[in-house]
């Protein structure tokens, strides 16, 4: 296989070479082509030219013995006229010669001179009629020196044109072997062209008949996959509920213990009002350990509960001055050991929501604040009724979020380069709840913040 695909390639190669050398040959060949017409027309004009110039000479001799027999002047004007154009057609046929010195040499070494003692030969005998009458003349013709000149030209313009027709059939001679030349390098490259086809054509069956053998292979081993995949979903399945019915009873099972160690932690800290000032700060650390676990219990039950679709709505009306004031207990107490203001003001208004959920949604976000902020500043819940919507304000005087972790803001287990300001823990699952069960309760969260400046998250519902 491997030595049919160099092969191909080797063929391909030389036949992309051939028809390059075509279109090169084929381009210098149009461009000769163009050339050797321009050639060929000058050579017959230069033939036709060095014949009208002899037919002049021959006009102008003619024209003469009629003078010179008849006495008529009648007989001057075609040797006048002849006269006038016979310089013009040798400057016209020196100018048709000038690419060939060799012709050029004959016509102004030899051809003009004759032509130019011809042309002399014929005013003097004129003027010798004119003078001494044509008796004078006469016998200056039948001294044949005219007839000399003529026939010397006759010669030179016949060695001319026969030169003119040599340099013509060479002319044609290589635009034939050049055509020759060009026509077998486009047949080579036509046939190498065709080999190349043909062997790639053949490949290319071949290779087709292993595909679908490899196609078949594949087919039979993915339909393998896809049964042990199933069977691997169904098995990940099964345990992902043990997971989650487990996580769901060991968090319940946890909220009971932690709720009665948070009983005794409060019953020690009332019964006893001389116990020293370092056991009160120790229960209270076990007092804020002990809510930390009761909030992380809440966020993996309402992750569980969200995950296995099993987040139940109960609409109700709900009096928001009832809701602000109990957020307000709630925080208070962290926000004073904090150091923090907290500002909740308290509303006029109802909403037609899940109480609970709406809690948790606002809990979590406050806490959050409380969280992140420093002593000395302030946390705020603004309540605004408008539009049809209710929306819940949550600003902080914190550090701010920055503008590229804002998009994994309300991602699953995602943390911050923000850490909380009393060491407080963090897992990371607060604000995709909040998120979760805005959606749950047809809401929308936004978020805007600057750094060092603080956050506002906002979560707008409709009023029911």
């Amino acid at each position: 296989m491997k030595v049919r695909t160099n092969t191909v390639y080797i063929l391909l190669v030389l036949s992309v070479l051939l028809a390059i050398a075509s279109t090169f040959i084929t381009y210098f060949n149009t461009v000769e082509k163009e050339q050797s017409t321009q050639t060929v027309i000058r050579r017959y004009q230069s033939i036709a030219s060095s014949t009208q110039l002899f037919s002049l000479l021959k006009d102008m001799e003619a024209g003469q013995r009629g003078y010179i027999l008849t006495g008529d002047s009648e007989f001057l004007e075609p040797y006048n006229q002849a006269k006038g154009i016979v310089e013009t057609q040798m400057d016209s046929l020196n100018k048709l010669l000038s690419d060939n010195e060799r012709q050029t040499n004959l016509l102004k070494g030899k051809i003009m001179t004759v032509v130019n003692n011809k042309r002399a030969d014929l005013e003097h005998t004129i003027h010798l009629a004119n003078i001494y009458g044509k008796d004078s003349a006469a016998r200056k013709v039948n001294t044949k020196i005219g007839k000399a000149h003529m026939d010397t030209l006759r010669i030179l313009i016949g060695d001319l044109i026969q030169r003119e027709q040599t340099l013509l059939a060479n002319q044609n001679e290589k635009l034939e072997e050049h055509t020759r030349m060009e026509d077998n390098v486009r047949f080579f490259a036509f046939a190498f062209i065709g080999m190349t086809s043909l062997v790639a054509l053949v490949s290319l069956v071949r290779k087709q008949e292993n595909i679908n053998i490899l196609v078949e292979n594949l087919q039979s081993a993915n339909e393998t996959l896809e049964h042990k995949v199933t069977e691997r979903t169904q098995e990940l399945v099964k345990v992902n509920e043990a997971k989650d019915h487990f996580l769901g009873i060991a968090s319940h099972d946890l909220k009971v213990p932690i709720a009665g160690v948070l009983g005794l932690i409060g019953l020690m800290k009332r019964e006893n009002s001389e116990r020293s000032k370092r056991d009160v700060e120790y229960l209270s650390y076990m007092e804020d350990s002990c809510n930390s676990m009761q909030g992380l219990i809440a966020n993996l039950l309402d992750i569980n509960r969200i995950e296995r679709g099993e987040a139940i709505v109960r609409i109700e009306t709900l009096d928001l001055n009832v809701l602000v004031a109990k957020l307000k207990n709630e925080f208070s107490h962290q926000a004073e050991k904090k150091g923090i203001t907290l500002i909740i003001s308290p509303v006029t208004g109802s909403i037609q929501t899940d109480p609970e959920t709406l809690l948790r949604i606002l809990e979590n976000l406050l806490s959050n604040a409380i969280k992140f902020s420093r002593n000395g500043k302030t946390v705020q819940l603004n309540t605004v009724l408008r539009d049809g919507n209710t929306s819940f304000e949550i600003i902080d005087q914190g550090p701010g979020i920055s503008p590229e972790e804002i998009p994994d803001l309300f991602k699953k287990f995602q943390k911050l380069s923000n850490k909380p300001t009393g060491g407080e823990g963090s897992t990371g699952l607060g604000l995709s709840i909040v998120k979760e069960l805005t959606i749950l309760l047809g809401g929308e969260i936004k978020v805007t913040s600057q750094l060092n400046q603080g956050s506002v998250f906002t979560v707008t519902l409709p009023q029911g």
